[in-house]
């Protein structure tokens, strides 16, 4: 049962609670990750990529600051933990496996990106020679993986020059 007397007591005590919340608001706490703006993200291959070998590549938004932290640090790799990780935070992660062949240009299809809100963007192949990994997300003109016999190279696009449009590749989530 609740007192008159309480009442301004039990009003201040949620007055002051509103108000916490009013303001760790609007220092980001509770505030959702920023959206996405990248631009055509487009991957070359050379005619001997990764040894002449389709490459397989996971783009991976990321909307959690401790899986971001997690998925930078230079000792784990994605293609063994990756599964389990998207599996255990399917709120935090949204992962896209795209596949492509040797001598070949495409362009991850915008909607991959387009309007989704996250922290980071990495972007993981498994090559022959071994995984890689980069982040992507700065690139607000677009930009170029290009995926040679052995290694990578990644690159925003250049301030004023024209992007350059090639063929949508495929992606799916399977995770």
């Amino acid at each position: 049962m609740v007192l008159m007397r309480d009442l301004p007591t039990r009003f201040g005590a949620a007055a002051l609670l509103l108000a916490c919340t009013a303001v760790l608001g609007g220092c980001g706490l509770f505030s959702a990750p920023p959206k996405l703006k990248l631009g055509d993200v487009r991957v070359r291959t050379a005619h001997d990529a990764n040894h002449n070998s389709p490459v397989m590549m996971d783009v991976v938004l990321v909307s959690d600051a401790e899986l971001e932290q997690r998925l930078m640090a230079p000792d784990g790799k994605w293609f063994p933990d990756g599964p389990l990780l998207a599996a255990s935070y399917p709120q935090a992660l949204r992962v896209y496996r795209c596949e492509f062949p040797p001598s070949s240009e495409l362009t991850l299809p915008p909607e991959l990106f387009d309007g989704r809100r996250a922290l980071a963007v990495f972007v993981f192949a498994g090559l022959a020679d071994g995984e890689r990994r980069a982040r992507i997300e700065g690139w607000r003109d677009g930009g170029v993986i290009v995926v040679g016999r052995e290694g990578w190279s990644l690159a925003p696009q250049e301030k004023g020059a024209a992007a350059q449009r090639a063929p949508l590749m495929h992606c799916s989530s399977p995770m």
